[in-house]
């Protein structure tokens, strides 16, 4: 298994109510112990990961581990409107530095970016601060994305929440699941600006 990478989060989050009680995802990294040299990436919203900061740690000896927090929005009544029942953003930031403090490479991915609500640059700066404040060493984003499946359940979310933004989506999102060219290259360039403003590498 030597030198393969497992992604664990990139469907749903690994750290989700249920695993305080059931622990299956600490009984996944349980199972790596035995094996050498895997590049491992959890993604998560959750200050749970937290609790298998004594498991990452070991984990670490024996295999090349990073802790992937998603965090949109430093705004927390922003981001129970975008994502209810998840942990608040500083409650986030503050599991980023109890890894960081533990010696477990951990960083922010600031994502989904979503156009005219958490794509400013003075919330993206606020951001970058914040995250490196917490002792993140690296912060990656990516544009909010409407594949069929998220198309059907954001939009209507996005017309109760914000209902004057819904034509300007369409036009965003009205060729397919990606937001445009333009949109797309500027967000870049804003978000590497600020990366080297707070000493961030590209990640």
């Amino acid at each position: 298994l030597g030198g393969q990478t497992l992604a664990i989060g990139t469907a749903t989050d690994p750290y989700q109510p249920a695993e305080r009680r059931f622990k299956l995802t600490r009984q996944a990294l349980e199972a790596l112990m035995p094996y050498r040299g895997i590049r491992v990436g959890i993604t998560t919203k959750s200050a749970l990961v937290t609790r298998d900061i004594d498991l990452l740690t070991r984990l670490k000896q024996r295999h090349d581990v990073r802790v992937n927090m998603s965090v949109a929005t430093l705004d927390p009544r922003l981001a129970r409107r975008l994502e209810a029942r998840t942990a608040v953003p500083s409650a986030r930031l503050r599991a980023v530095r109890r890894l960081a403090d533990a010696g477990i490479r951990a960083g922010v991915f600031v994502m989904p970016i979503l156009p005219c609500i958490t794509d400013s640059r003075a919330q993206l700066d606020a951001l970058l601060a914040a995250a490196k404040e917490a002792g993140a060493s690296f912060v990656a984003w990516s544009a909010l994305r409407l594949g069929p499946a998220a198309r059907r359940h954001f939009l209507p979310h996005l017309a109760r929440e914000f209902p004057d933004l819904v034509e300007r989506y369409e036009r965003h999102y009205g060729r397919g699941d990606k937001a445009d060219r333009a949109y797309c290259r500027a967000l870049q360039e804003r978000f590497e600006l600020l990366c080297r403003k707070h000493r961030f590498a590209a990640d």
